[in-house]
């Protein structure tokens, strides 16, 4: 998705007063960057566990005991809800011997209880009580809780960060453009059965410079292309994330959903309020995920590392509550449509990945429709100064002469 903003536009539902990031361009990343094992160790702390982290929707953990967890590649966190109406998040690992305690989602009534020794753990993340306890004449019980993981919630989104950092609160990050999300009534859905999730071949990055364009889409994605257009609202904002819109072109598409799609599309108009009716409007958190919202549903789109050139992709979906007939059509319409989607984009960044080994490849001139991926090249530059480098570092000493550079600047 390429980010853009156009004020002269009289069509545009947007307010102009929020702060947009100059559009620029530039040399992209080198390509030895897409390949380093030691600088993914760096990367997976600094841009995945000191970031908020799509984990669900409030609509999931409601009664007490009630959880869901968020995987995220050798971590996980359990969110929970308390017998005293309080949300948590905790790391998922028990205290004793580090054995994971819960997977997927579901409902503990009683106690948390790790199915390698027996010990439990209240809803609260207090330790309850340990297996044989007379062989633990020392143990402290109150110091051996499940560790808590920081949660926020937002417009019904769970979010968790699983380390400590001074990343933007994700209330601060939407400032600009709560009021149209806030006109998507987002708190009131529901999750949508099975969670959309993929491995792709590829480096994290290079699945994300794609999602950052769109450049591709008039080849790479011939539906979107019969179907929409941009909406001319957008853009990079200040506060770290980007937004764009998308809005259905009138001459109806030769293919039958597409077309069938373009004739529901205002079925779901009465569930959100201007300026966002018939309008899909994507956001991007950080350099990994986005949010699509649309009338009838919204997904969260998570690009997840699992190795240096092993990606997962997960998309999450939700949905109203009480949907009417064509409603329900469209969200199915939806689903399918964005599953082409994506295993187009599947088999186009897994070429590039392909590619990207090429002995002496040199990476081209970025155009101006690829200036959100610049911009993100650019903010890995400053968390990562090493990638000014044009050749990968010496083994063994990335880490060390990356915070060289942090300290020069």
């Amino acid at each position: 998705m390429r980010f853009m903003t156009d004020t002269t536009n009289p069509n545009t539902r947007f307010d102009h007063h929020i702060e947009y990031l100059e559009e620029e361009t530039g040399k992209s990343l080198p390509m030895w960057t897409y390949a380093s094992e030691e600088l993914l160790e760096l990367e997976y702390r600094e841009v995945f566990l000191k970031t908020w982290q799509f984990a669900g929707h409030v609509s999931e953990v409601q009664k007490p005991g009630e959880y869901l967890v968020f995987d995220l590649w050798r971590d996980s966190a359990i969110i929970m809800m308390g017998k005293d109406g309080v949300l948590r998040a905790f790391q998922n690992v028990c205290t004793h011997r580090a054995s994971r305690l819960l997977d997927g989602n579901g409902q503990c009534k009683s106690a948390i209880q790790c199915q390698y020794h027996g010990w439990t753990f209240n809803h609260d993340g207090s330790l309850r009580g340990i297996s044989e306890p007379k062989k633990f004449p020392e143990c402290d019980k109150t110091k051996l809780g499940l560790n808590l993981v920081e949660l926020e919630v937002y417009r019904g989104f769970i979010f968790v960060k699983m380390e400590k950092s001074d990343c933007l609160s994700v209330k601060d990050q939407y400032a600009p453009i709560d009021e149209f999300v806030a006109a998507y009534h987002t708190e009131d859905m529901v999750r949508v059965e099975g969670t959309f999730g993929q491995e792709w071949d590829c480096n994290w990055k290079l699945a994300w410079d794609n999602y950052a364009e769109n450049y591709h889409i008039p080849l790479g994605h011939p539906g979107l292309q019969r179907m929409t257009r941009e909406g001319g609202e957008g853009g990079e904002l200040s506060t770290g994330i980007g937004f764009g819109t998308f809005r259905m072109k009138t001459k109806a598409s030769k293919e039958i959903d597409e077309a069938r799609y373009q004739a529901l599309v205002h079925a779901s108009d009465h569930r959100v309020d201007d300026p966002v009716k018939s309008c899909w409007m994507q956001v991007s958190m950080h350099m990994n995920m986005g949010i699509e919202f649309y009338t009838e549903v919204f997904w969260a789109f998570q690009i997840l590392p699992m190795g240096v050139d092993k990606t997962e992709v997960r998309c999450t979906g939700f949905k109203r509550n009480d949907l009417t007939e064509e409603e329900r059509e469209l969200v199915d319409l939806n689903i399918k449509l964005n599953s082409t989607v994506n295993e187009e984009d599947k088999v186009l960044v897994e070429r590039i990945q392909r590619g990207a080994k090429s002995n002496g490849y040199q990476p081209g001139p970025l155009s101006h429709i690829e200036s959100s991926l610049y911009l993100f090249h650019k903010r890995f530059r400053e968390i990562f100064p090493i990638a000014h480098q044009e050749m990968a570092p010496q083994w063994g000493t990335l880490s060390t002469e990356n915070e060289r550079m942090k300290r020069s600047t």
